[in-house]
């Protein structure tokens, strides 16, 4: 396909698209004229840090986190049970 027919059928594709929210993820994309802008995005940021993170060796395995969240449930019950009541 070339690139004149590429942009005819895409043409088309938004004439007929109904649906406001397509448009504006259209928009969007077409809006977003380099690499650099598109490396902004909360989401890169949020995954680079994580990346960061990880080799820095900020991370729980899935072993350490559910005894993590054990310890912390039972933790829950120990303080309910020692509540006192008023009669």
């Amino acid at each position: 396909m070339t690139t004149a027919s590429k942009k005819a059928l895409l043409k088309k594709l938004i004439e007929s698209e109904r649906d406001p929210a397509v448009l504006d993820l259209v928009d969007n994309v077409l809006q977003r004229r380099t690499r650099a802008v598109a490396f902004q995005s909360e989401m890169v940021q949020r995954v680079m840090r994580a990346e960061e993170d990880y080799k820095a060796g900020r991370y729980q395995t899935l072993e350490e986190f559910g005894k993590d969240m054990e310890q912390f449930i039972d933790g829950l019950y120990d303080k309910k049970g020692k509540a006192k009541r008023g009669a």
